[in-house]
């Protein structure tokens, strides 16, 4: 990686990264120069598919570890999450800025911001991580830190309020709108918002600006994320990861808490509820790939987080 102002990925980096992925090789473009506006787009979508896939939206650092601490030094994302083959995630600031750079590496005209989420009708403050692409005059946000119910594709900042795809029978929007935590009726920003199905009715899953973040913002937020006891990747555990169908569609997500659970379109299929920790560690390193040390598995006790 180069020490410029925006760090960039080296080719075998890229490599290496669309190896974690599993990206077909005939679907590996190294730049996205000599593409048109479409095929860029459908090059995006793709890499955004893969990765929701692929690596997980986890929390671990915070409790199967001895220091508790996340690091979002682009080269230290690489390191955990793509060089160290141990099929780690992260969190959003963790996937989002991997995933951000990766683009950036490719040649998107690409940059980040931060985003507030909804909490139980309550909103937060900044504490997540969105990325935005320029393609031929369109702009875009993408997304592969959220979680279950973050966007699938690329979605358009257009003020529409179209409907997009999500895992059916789930379907995805974006509004642009005040909020009711707001005092100035005429501010606006973006709304990003979720339907389980057509039963029930739109939840609003997070707000943004487009007002670029820089890497002072991400570590304010980062501190915070990680350390706040009122945020619940303190609290509990946590990993979330995307499932793809025979035809290489996203139909469902894998969750794993103080259980594990698939669900395929919208509906519970198989759940393995945990009696111990070692229940939890066994079904981490079993359905995620992630092989936790000694020194990490014994960092859990004690904590509120731990199975007893």
């Amino acid at each position: 990686m180069s020490v410029t102002q925006r760090p960039v990925y080296t080719k075998a980096q890229i490599q290496k990264y669309f190896d974690r992925l599993k990206l077909p090789e005939e679907q590996r473009q190294y730049h996205v120069a000599g593409l048109c506006p479409g095929d860029a787009l459908t090059y995006l979508a793709s890499l955004q598919k893969h990765h929701l896939a692929q690596i997980p939206f986890e929390n671990l650092s915070l409790h199967y570890s001895p220091h508790r601490h996340v690091s979002i030094h682009p080269e230290q994302l690489f390191r955990k999450i793509i060089a160290d083959d141990n099929g780690r995630g992260g969190y959003c600031m963790e996937n989002s800025g991997l995933f951000g750079t990766l683009l950036h590496s490719l040649g998107f005209n690409t940059y980040s911001a931060g985003a507030r989420v909804f909490d139980e009708e309550r909103l937060n403050g900044w504490g997540h991580m969105i990325v935005f692409v320029k393609i031929g005059g369109q702009k875009y946000y993408v997304d592969v830190g959220f979680g279950a119910n973050g966007p699938i594709e690329p979605m358009p900042l257009d003020h529409s309020g179209a409907i997009r795809p999500h895992i059916a029978p789930a379907s995805a929007r974006l509004q642009w709108r005040n909020i009711p935590q707001n005092a100035d009726p005429d501010q606006r920003l973006w709304v990003y918002e979720h339907k389980i199905d057509e039963e029930h009715d739109w939840e609003p899953m997070y707000c943004f600006t487009e007002l670029e973040f820089l890497p002072g913002d991400y570590r304010v937020m980062n501190l915070s994320t990680s350390t706040s006891p009122t945020t619940f990747f303190t609290k509990i555990v946590f990993m979330e990861k995307k499932v793809l169908g025979e035809d290489g569609s996203i139909i469902g997500n894998i969750i794993l808490g103080t259980d594990v659970k698939w669900r395929i379109y919208g509906k519970k299929e198989r759940e393995i509820k945990f009696e111990s920790e070692e229940d939890r560690v066994k079904a981490i390193e079993e359905h995620f790939g992630i092989k936790l040390s000694v020194v990490e598995r014994d960092s859990i006790l004690g904590l509120v987080s731990q199975i007893s």
